[in-house]
């Protein structure tokens, strides 16, 4: 670097008289040249101690490090153990004692220098933002080999991890015209060990393409360029030899043993051979179960919940799988100290494994003390709450368990981790809830474009969005959204729409809910083109609120009553058109039946979500309007997971919803009748004038006999769809999508049939931001011929998750 010149440590000299004694950094020198201590120092009372040369460490540090004090006789242990202590501190450099003739002494330190700033070089492979984390050496401290050195073996494993084995990490010091030095981490990367060839030895049972399909360790190949597979690592060697092994017991190998691997070296030094040495043994079949020692139900019943059967082939899946649970079974009774004892009789000549679980229940404990750690916004009682256990409870295993989850399900958390601690002499059992949070208030603004009514036209508009699901780390969940746009019949004014909403899931910790909500729009719409000749807006002000509570009935089941009221006035710039769009006062009644057994709530990827809506118009107060609403939704979350580190799901879901009248001579208004097509549903047909519903021609103009399409909607819509997510960049949260989706409306009179209903396919990314999620989508739509049509782009910012969507 310009203006830097280079800086040795081992540049300095090593001093030793008569009167004065220096020793070298390196501990052996004191085993190697014994100390020659002056005889006339011997017993001299120490009158004074003086430091000279420190700059930066303090005197009080370097006399904190010395056993030597005023008044101290000195001796010859005294002085070499205080020059090693100095030297041990690794602050130092050089290190001078003398004594004057009035016996004071007087330390002389050259220090080392400090860290000025800190460089990397040659970082391509491993970025020098991920090494930062990991190295021990920090600017403005002072240099010190030891952590220097740990530095390097830290940017080597980074480097092992991802195959480069033969990388060569260094480091030099550059001084600086203020005399601090610049530490310059440097790194020859090379070519990362590729893998040529892996031989597995020994195995007649299954063939090397069975045992290869789970292994991670794989020959080089061009899907290697895409992923980590076949580079060496040490990890995936130690892996596969386990999961061999695994493999092998799981299908009654009950004795299979896979040798360490032995890897071979090409004379290129970049290519390595790798060889498996499998050991098969026997396949045996399971012979008698029996279970012994001290049984809380018959034996019989507690081998009717086992998953190991006599005369079927053994498992060490289940084998493990019935040892846990027998620990629940007697868990959930209070034993949390039950211990089980298999043991093994085995048939060599049969091939039969005979086995007996001895179980010593102990006694019954009971949850003693309850601490939570690590919640720094979340309050103690909104994570206690998602407790299925309770000081002063009688232990359970499955309570224990559900008790994770459901902290888990709260989506406020990274991990949560709950530690036992034991206390058996006590019959207790304390426990720790660790956790780790996350953000979870999402800020969304956007701007964006998309086409008017007729598609002629194309219609700007932002949007914000403020949404907080642990307000006050209480569990408060409040969202602000707005929404702003141009108005079409006068561009110099705009439409807007604010929003604001607010829930409390749980009122005094108790298993009652509440949410309150309101919205304000005015907005001015064309439905004609903006070519047309006549043209027709619309202007509607809308003033909405709801209230709703709810209670949980059951654990994961809840009941909601709600009610809501929306007041808009419409001002058609064409009467006839009127009566397509909403106007007066409607009070709903809604009634909602909810059952969530996913494991987020924010964003599933396992589980079950049921929820049924039933809502009635109602002549009240202030209502104009009496008809009924009833929707369901069935979404289930089924995931994949190939690795820790590659976990997959898919997401299945179907709505029906219905509209209907109540009495015979007030008809569903019209806007609230049925369509599908948007960015949500039905995607493929979200572009203008392709919403899947039927529509009326309205004339506009009887001069010119110009007519509008206006949307009359169906009282019945079906809608389906299927969604598969992959993890990108999962420490991102991005992820591909891939979907699927089917959709119909029909009208009064139509009967359902297979060829009325829509498809469309298409794939996007969800992106996962502490901001906001945003959706990069394109759709198909799909013909009757199975042709794909024109593809449908879809750009938003806001909520992912389905149920929210619905």
């Amino acid at each position: 670097m310009p203006g830097l010149k280079k800086y040795n440590f081992l540049n300095h000299k090593t001093i030793y008289s008569l009167t004065t004694i220096a020793l070298m950094i390196s501990g052996n020198a004191f085993s190697q040249a014994p100390l020659q201590f002056p005889t006339q120092w011997e017993q001299t009372s120490v009158s004074k101690i003086t430091i000279v040369g420190n700059k930066t460490v303090t005197n009080e540090a370097i006399l904190n490090l010395m056993t030597i004090k005023v008044g101290t006789k000195l001796t010859q242990s005294l002085v070499s153990n205080d020059i090693k202590s100095i030297f041990g501190s690794s602050y130092f450099q050089d290190v001078k004692i003398d004594k004057t003739s009035d016996n004071e002494l007087i330390i002389s330190v050259v220090e080392k220098p400090t860290v000025n700033d800190i460089f990397y070089e040659g970082f391509d492979i491993v970025s020098a933002s991920s090494v930062k984390d990991k190295i021990l050496t920090k600017k403005y401290t002072i240099v010190d080999e030891k952590k220097l050195s740990q530095d390097l073996r830290s940017i080597e494993q980074a480097y092992t991890e991802k195959g480069y084995y033969l990388s060569k990490p260094t480091y030099t010091l550059e001084q600086t015209e203020q005399g601090s030095v610049n530490v310059v981490f440097q790194v020859k990367e090379n070519r990362p060990i590729q893998i040529r060839k892996v031989d597995l030895l020994g195995n007649e049972y299954f063939s090397d393409s069975e045992l290869q399909s789970f292994m991670a360790t794989k020959p080089f190949s061009w899907m290697s360029i895409l992923s980590s597979s076949g580079l060496y690592k040490d990890e995936f060697i130690a892996a596969d030899q386990q999961n061999i092994t695994y493999y092998y017991r799981d299908n009654g190998y009950a004795e299979a043993t896979v040798a360490s691997p032995l890897s071979r070296l090409e004379k290129n030094k970049r290519d390595i051979g790798v060889s498996f040495f499998i050991e098969e043994g026997e396949r045996f079949n399971i012979g008698k179960i029996t279970i012994s020692g001290d049984l809380i139900d018959s034996e019989n019943e507690l081998k009717e919940q086992l998953s190991l059967k006599e005369n079927e082939i053994y498992r060490i899946s289940k084998f493990n799988s019935d040892m846990k649970a027998l620990k629940v079974i007697y868990g959930d009774k209070g034993y949390a100290f039950a211990y089980v004892y298999p043991t093994f009789n085995i048939d060599r000549v049969k091939k039969l494994y005979d086995i007996n679980y001895n179980v010593t229940k102990g006694e019954k404990a009971y949850f003693r003390k309850i601490t939570v750690e690590g919640n720094v916004k979340t309050r103690d009682n909104v994570i206690r709450r998602a407790l299925r256990v309770s000081e002063g409870q009688l232990f359970n295993s499955t309570k224990l368990d559900k008790s994770k989850i459901n902290a888990e399900r709260l989506g406020f958390f990274e991990t949560v981790q709950i530690i036992q601690e034991p206390d058996q002499a006590n019959n207790a059992m304390d426990l720790k809830v660790i956790i780790k949070e996350k953000p979870t208030g999402k800020i969304s603004a956007s701007l964006g474009a998309s086409p008017d009514v007729s598609g002629s036209g194309v219609t700007f508009f932002g949007q914000a969005q403020y949404q907080e699901p642990n307000l006050l780390g209480k569990a408060y969940n409040i969202g602000l959204t707005g929404q702003i746009s141009p108005n079409q019949q006068d561009t110099s004014k705009f439409n807007y729409s604010i929003g604001v909403n607010f829930g409390n899931p749980s009122i005094f910790d108790s298993p009652w809910s509440y949410g309150l909500g309101a919205n304000y729009s005015h907005n001015v719409t064309s439905l004609t083109s903006s070519s047309a000749i006549n043209k027709v807006y619309i202007t509607q002000v809308v003033k909405s609120a709801n209230v709703s509570v709810g209670r949980e009935i059951i654990e994961n089941l809840r009941f909601n009553l709600g009610y809501s009221i929306s007041d808009t006035s419409t001002d058609p710039s064409v009467p006839l058109t009127a009566k397509f769009s909403a106007s007066g006062t409607t009070e709903k009644f809604i009634q909602n039946l909810t059952y969530d057994a996913t494991d987020n709530y924010i964003n599933p990827t396992s589980g079950l979500f049921l929820s049924g809506t039933n809502s009635i118009a109602f002549k009240g107060y202030w209502g104009q309007y009496t008809f009924g609403s009833s929707s369901a939704l069935i979404s289930g979350y089924i995931p994949v997971n190939y690795s820790e580190n590659f976990k997959t799901n898919f997401r299945l879901a179907f709505q029906p919803r219905f509209v209907y009248q109540i009495k015979d001579d007030q008809p569903v208004p019209i806007w609230e009748r049925l369509s599908l097509g948007n960015s949500y549903f039905m995607k493929g047909y979200s572009s203008a004038g392709e919403s899947i519903t039927s529509t009326i021609p309205v004339t506009i103009s009887p001069i010119t006999g110009q007519t509008v399409n206006l949307n009359f909607g169906g009282n019945r819509s079906f809608y389906s769809t299927i969604e598969y997510f992959l993890p990108v960049i999962p420490q991102a949260g991005l992820r591909f999508v891939t979907f699927a989706e089917a959709g119909t409306v029909l009208d009064d009179y139509d009967s359902f049939s297979a060829d009325k209903i829509k498809y469309d396919i298409g794939f996007g990314f969800r992106w996962t931001t502490p901001i906001a999620p945003f959706r990069f989508e394109w759709a198909f739509p799909i013909d009757k011929n199975g042709q794909m049509g024109q593809a449908h782009f879809i750009f938003s910012i806001g909520s992912d998750s389905f149920s929210n969507n619905m």
